[in-house]
């Protein structure tokens, strides 16, 4: 007799297995070997011996970084490429647990999951088409990655996914089949083809073009692929041959003017910074010329919006400013900053500028602003080291929030020169002011609890 891995008993002579001692390690020795002649990496990763063997590495292991013990267990039953995927995707699933509600569930590659849509905006999204298009049946998403905002779209529609990578195809059908909403008996299919040349039999599109094609990330819509040409093709089918159109887009992106008159943009933030630009495209229910700043939660939930028409921007110079802090200061949102409506968020809730180019406002009421922050000041102070330590030793301030403007160090080295020792908490805000000569000043602050 001889042992094999698994513990596979084979005889000396004829090489065969013996029909005896086989435990559950063996059969998935024996089931993984079979897959393997059978099946290329893609289709191994989604058949039900790699998920199993992932679900039950998740659950027992004790850190998501997979040790030399637990490797050397899987190589008994797997080979080399097979235990990199499980040991991998025991790994992303800990990365992808507060961004994706079944992140126990899915699979992912490291790229598809840094640049997926979180659940609760999937399902926001998800949500607006459902609401701006009630007739729509089927909803084809373009350049769809691992799924994240296929899986949020199959809660509502029959979807189709599309992307270049076969791989990542069979990724984004496990995910979004894991929410198939079954009392509409919605379905999911994936093609792996060139999103610019498929012919387009849907009710809505939504796309993800790829901002690093070439390695880098860009922000210009110029840059991505597919580009520009094939985006303006698919505006010209809404009315047409499809009902609407949803573009994601980099916070930063500014859109060709021939699409405002066509669309309203979004800007969405969630776990306090700006995930996304979405263009909405549609003939009924949108607003055109609009932009909206919009916070959302895990499960898809508006916590906040703020929307104003294009032509109400305010360019920061043309806003009043106080010169110094009254007693509120107040910090606009990641969305807020994003969608450049600071200065038009703040003259709407009768703030002023602290400086001028600088976006934290003031006011000598404790304002309800929905996309910002507001802070009680308890102390001016100008932006010398020696006495912002004295203030904290004095005040027994030791755990301290550092936010900062306008200045090139980072809260993080901030707080190494400060050192900060202490029972009580407070917020440091360092207000630079790069653009005139005034000193920058720092302001200890409290939160206002009331306000969002």
């Amino acid at each position: 007799m001889r042992k094999y891995p698994g513990n596979v008993t084979k005889h000396v002579k004829t090489g065969q297995p013996e029909p005896t001692n086989l435990m559950g390690a063996d059969i998935v020795y024996l089931l993984s070997s079979f897959h393997t002649r059978e099946m290329n990496t893609d289709q191994w990763l989604t058949s039900d011996v790699a998920l199993h063997a992932i679900a039950e590495l998740c659950v027992s292991a004790d850190s998501p970084q997979l040790n030399a013990k637990s490797l050397m267990r899987l190589r008994k039953s797997y080979t080399v490429e097979q235990t990199q995927l499980i040991a991998q995707q025991v790994k992303l699933r800990n990365q992808a647990a507060t961004r994706f509600t079944l992140a126990n569930e899915m699979l992912f590659t490291d790229r598809s999951l840094q640049q997926a849509t979180d659940s609760g905006i999937a399902a926001f999204k998800a949500g607006l088409i459902e609401k701006i298009a009630p007739q729509a049946r089927h909803v084809t998403d373009l350049c769809c990655g691992m799924g994240g905002d296929l899986q949020a779209l199959a809660a509502r529609f029959n979807v189709t996914g599309v992307d270049l990578n076969p791989e990542i195809c069979a990724i984004a059908k496990h995910n979004a089949s894991l929410c198939i909403a079954k009392e509409k008996e919605t379905t999911v299919e994936t093609t792996s083809a060139d999103a610019s040349q498929l012919a387009l039999d849907t009710d809505w599109v939504h796309i993800d073009p790829d901002r690093r094609s070439d390695g880098q990330r860009h922000t210009e819509i110029e840059s991505l692929a597919p580009g520009l040409d094939f985006l303006n093709h698919l505006t010209s089918l809404v009315g047409v041959s499809i009902q609407g159109l949803s573009i994601k887009l980099a916070p930063a992106s500014s859109i060709p003017e021939t699409w405002r008159p066509q669309c309203e943009l979004i800007w969405i933030q969630s776990r306090n910074e700006c995930r996304q630009q979405l263009a909405l495209f549609a003939k009924d229910r949108i607003s055109p010329n609009t932009r909206t700043a919009i916070d959302v939660d895990s499960r898809g939930n508006t916590k906040w919006e703020f929307s104003i028409a294009d032509d109400q921007v305010i360019e920061s110079g043309n806003l009043p400013f106080n010169g110094t802090v009254q007693r509120y200061l107040y910090e606009p949102m990641p969305a807020i900053l994003a969608a450049q409506m600071a200065p038009a968020w703040a003259v709407f809730h009768n703030m002023k500028y602290i400086h001028s180019s600088v976006a934290y406002f003031t006011s000598d009421n404790a304002i309800e602003a929905p996309g910002g922050t507001c802070y009680e000041i308890l102390q001016d102070l100008p932006f010398n080291l020696k006495q912002i330590r004295q203030y904290l030793k004095q005040q027994d301030i030791g755990r301290l929030e550092i936010k900062k403007r306008g200045i090139n160090e980072t809260p993080e080295q901030i707080r190494k020169l400060l050192k900060p020792k202490g029972e009580h908490e407070a917020t440091l805000i360092i207000a630079g002011n790069p653009r005139t000569k005034k000193h920058t000043r720092v302001y200890v602050a409290q939160r206002v609890k009331k306000s969002i």
